[in-house]
C-alpha cells in the first residue's frame, strides 16, 4: 500500500504545531520535518508525535528549504503542511484515501485552504456556518485552490522564493492534476486582520528577489504588488499590477488588486473597464460580476446593478458583500424594505461580525429619520440620520437625506457638503444634484 509522508518547515511553532500533527495521526506514515533555527519547544513537540526533525539552514527562499525537505521524504506521496494549518478530519479520511488509491490517475491533487480571517471585501472570501468550531471565532475565510498532495520521486518541485509554487513543476513532467475537497485549516491571519508588519518586509524583499528572478512572470509581480499594499505603499502596488497585466492582461489576481487600487481612490470607470475586459475574455469569478454590479450601483444604473448583484446570490447565496450592496441598490430604487431584508440576510449568514449589524441599525435610523422629518420633528431628524452616518459614513442616501434636514433649519454650508458627499459615493445621483442646485448660490 502506497505510504503518506507529511513533509514541513518550521520555526519557533510550539503554540500550534501540536495540533496540526495531531490532525495528520491517522493518514500520515512519516512526519518530515527540517527546523530553520528553532528557540523553543518546537523540536521536542514534534518529535513527541513522532516526526523526524533536522537542523535546516535558512538562505531566505522557501522552495529551496521545501525541496530539501522533499529530499529527505521516504513516502509515496507527500503533502505539504504548515505549523499553524490543521487538515479537516474529513480532509483527513479523504487524504487517506487517495493514497491509498495511489492517486485514482492523478500525480498531484488541489485541496482548499482555508485562511480564517474577517476580511469580507476579500475576493474569495465566503463565511463559515455560525458556531463552527474550526473556524476559532472567526466569520469566514479567503478560499484559496493550492496544490499540497502529490508524488514523490517525479523530479516535482517547488520553485519562486516566495509564495512558492509546485504546479508549473508537476504540469512541466507531465503529472496529473485533480482537485479533491479537502479542506485545511489555516490559522495565520492575525486577529482584526493587522498585518505583521516585520513579516510583510520580509515577504517584500523576497517578493523583489523572485520578480529579478523572474521579470516575465505575471504572478511574480502581483505577489509583490500584494505585498508593497502590505507595507502600506500603494503606488508600488500599482506599477506591479501595471507590469504583471502588460504580461498577461487577463491576470486574475493582478486585474483584482489594481482594480482595489483603482476603486480606493474613486477611479470607478477603469476598474469597471479592467474587469469588463475579463468578462468579456469569459473571465467571470462571482467577484468580478459582484464588483461590476456596485460599480454600476454607484454610477446609478440601477438595473443592471441588481440583475449582476441577483446573479452572484444565485450563485454564491453566503456573499455578504453582494447583498449588502444589493441593499443599496434597492434603497436607490425606493425599495427600502427589500433593503433591509438584504442586511438582515447578510447578518444571518455572518453573524459575528459587527459590521453588518451596525448596517442594519444604521438603515433603521436613516428610515427613523426620514419618518421624523417628515413629520416635521426636524430636532429628531437630525439626530436620527448623524446617528445613522456613525454607523454607516458610506450611505450616499442617508447623506442626501441629512442635507435635506440641515437645509430646512438654515444651515445651508453644512448641506451642500452633504449634498456634495452624496455625490462623491454615488456620482450623478439625481436626489442629490436636485438638492444641490436648489441651494442658493455661494457668497
Amino acid at each position: 500500500m502506497p505510504a503518506l509522508s507529511v513533509v514541513m518547515i518550521v520555526k519557533n511553532e510550539a503554540h500550534c504545531i501540536g495540533q496540526c500533527l495531531e490532525g495528520i495521526r491517522d493518514c500520515a506514515d512519516e512526519i518530515v520535518i527540517g527546523d530553520t533555527g528553532s528557540t523553543d519547544d518546537t523540536v521536542s513537540i514534534a518529535q513527541g508525535h513522532g516526526a523526524r526533525v533536522f537542523p535546516l539552514t535558512w538562505n531566505d527562499d522557501f522552495s529551496e528549504a521545501r525541496n530539501r525537505v522533499i529530499g529527505a521524504a521516504r513516502g509515496d506521496w507527500l503533502l505539504h503542511l504548515d505549523a499553524d494549518e490543521v487538515v479537516d478530519p474529513e480532509g483527513s479520511r479523504r487524504l487517506r484515501g487517495v493514497v491509498d488509491a495511489d492517486g485514482a490517475g492523478a500525480d498531484a491533487i488541489e485541496v482548499t485552504l482555508a485562511n480564517y480571517c474577517d476580511d469580507v471585501r476579500a475576493w474569495r472570501w465566503v463565511p463559515v456556518v455560525p458556531g463552527d468550531a474550526m473556524a476559532r471565532g472567526f466569520s469566514g475565510y479567503i478560499a484559496a485552490r493550492l496544490l499540497r498532495l502529490f508524488r514523490n520521486g517525479r523530479g516535482f518541485e517547488y520553485r519562486e522564493p516566495v509564495h512558492e509554487n509546485i504546479t508549473e513543476s508537476v504540469l512541466e513532467n507531465g503529472g496529473v492534476i485533480r482537485p479533491e475537497p479537502i479542506l485545511i485549516h489555516h490559522y495565520g491571519y492575525r486577529p482584526g486582520n493587522a498585518p505583521d508588519p516585520a513579516k510583510a518586509r520580509f515577504y517584500l524583499a523576497l517578493g523583489r528577489k523572485k520578480t529579478a528572478l523572474r521579470p516575465q512572470d505575471p504572478k511574480a509581480w502581483h505577489d509583490l504588488a500584494e505585498q508593497t499594499l502590505a507595507c502600506g505603499d500603494a503606488d508600488e502596488a500599482e506599477a506591479a499590477c501595471r507590469k504583471a497585466l502588460a504580461i498577461d492582461p487577463l491576470h486574475l489576481g493582478a486585474a483584482t488588486t489594481m482594480a482595489n487600487i483603482l476603486l480606493n481612490r474613486g477611479d470607478l470607470l477603469e476598474a469597471e473597464a479592467l474587469f469588463r475586459r475579463l468578462e468579456t475574455a469569459g473571465v467571470t469569478p462571482p467577484h468580478v460580476v459582484l464588483t461590476l454590479g456596485a460599480i454600476a450601483c454607484r454610477l446609478g444604473r440601477l438595473d443592471e446593478a441588481r440583475a449582476r448583484l441577483d446573479a452572484v446570490l444565485d450563485a454564491v447565496p453566503g456573499n455578504v458583500m453582494a447583498r449588502y450592496y444589493l441593499a443599496r441598490t434597492l434603497d436607490r430604487m425606493n425599495d427600502a424594505a427589500g433593503a433591509r431584508a438584504q442586511l438582515e440576510a447578510a447578518v444571518a449568514h455572518a453573524p459575528s461580525l459587527s459590521e453588518f449589524r451596525d448596517y442594519v441599525q444604521a438603515h433603521a435610523l436613516r428610515c427613523e429619520g426620514k419618518t421624523c422629518f417628515a413629520a416635521g420633528d426636524l430636532a429628531r431628524a437630525l439626530r436620527a440620520l448623524v446617528a445613522s452616518l456613525r454607523l454607516e459614513p458610506e450611505d450616499p442616501i442617508t447623506h442626501n437625506d441629512l442635507g435635506v434636514v440641515l437645509h430646512a433649519i438654515g444651515d445651508d454650508a453644512r448641506a451642500r457638503a452633504c449634498f456634495e458627499r452624496a455625490l462623491k459615493l454615488a456620482p450623478g445621483m439625481p436626489q442629490a444634484i436636485e438638492n444641490l442646485r436648489g441651494l442658493p448660490e455661494k457668497e
